[in-house]
């Protein structure tokens, strides 16, 4: 009888400690799973300067969207709609160090970002846009940098299409375009491709995913000319 009992706080101890050392391992782990990687590529000149331009453009100021029904609002208009700027940046990078800190138990959980920004020189690049949208970009042997989608029901009442997606146009540099659609020829300009996955597997099967794909031209004095992204690819389960 004495045995037993002196067995019963042995295992006791022992069950604690392995259950201590599992919940820490697994923290361990799902550290390793928390993370941000940001990356710059560019070998252009004022490169630091295009990065600040790309990042602080005044998208929610300058920047419209349509809809799946072919509706035109301001991009402040739509909360659900994102971009890629500073702020959000910011935003996320604090969102991941706060949760290092945080003692996780759930054993798939993760959260993480990845954020990359890539600006090439371009001597030619083709624009097909209209007054309301831009429609699609090409590099000069007419290979495609971006085709934006068609609406949900893909015409207007006087059948002409229209484009998903949220642009800027600085028709400064690019002239009206009065039919339904105008390609033009950009020489020598900048091309910003923006790229960010953003990840989060949280309790019993929650989990958010996000891509935000932003496409940015400047001229050589580096003044913006237009700013295409589509509609942000989006799962909340």
């Amino acid at each position: 009888m004495k045995r037993k009992l002196v067995y019963i706080p042995v295992i006791i101890i022992i069950t604690g400690l392995i259950l201590t050392f599992s919940i820490i391992i697994n923290n361990s782990i799902i550290l390793t799973r928390i993370y941000y990687k940001i990356d710059y590529k560019g070998n252009v000149q004022n490169f630091e300067s295009i990065i600040d331009k790309s990042e602080l453009f005044e998208y929610q100021k300058y920047c419209l969207c349509r809809d799946y029904l072919g509706d035109v609002y301001n991009l402040s208009d739509k909360v659900y709609l994102y971009h890629i700027d500073r702020e959000l940046i910011e935003y996320l990078k604090l969102q991941i160090e706060e949760d290092k800190t945080i003692f996780h138990l759930f054993p798939f959980y993760s959260h993480d970002f990845i954020y990359s920004l890539e600006a090439t020189n371009e001597s030619l690049i083709y624009l097909t846009y209209n007054n309301n949208s831009i429609i699609n970009a090409e590099y000069v042997n007419h290979t495609e940098i971006f085709t934006a989608r068609w609406g949900l029901y893909d015409l207007y009442d006087n059948n002409s299409l229209y484009w998903e997606g949220n642009w800027y146009l600085n028709f400064t540099f690019i002239p009206f375009a009065p039919n339904s659609s105008s390609t033009i020829v950009l020489n020598d300009v900048i091309l910003v491709k923006m790229n960010l996955k953003y990840h989060h597997d949280y309790m019993f099967g929650g989990s958010l995913d996000l891509r935000i794909e932003p496409f940015l031209c400047f001229n050589s004095n580096l003044q913006m000319m237009f700013v295409y992204f589509p509609f942000t690819y989006s799962i909340v389960q």
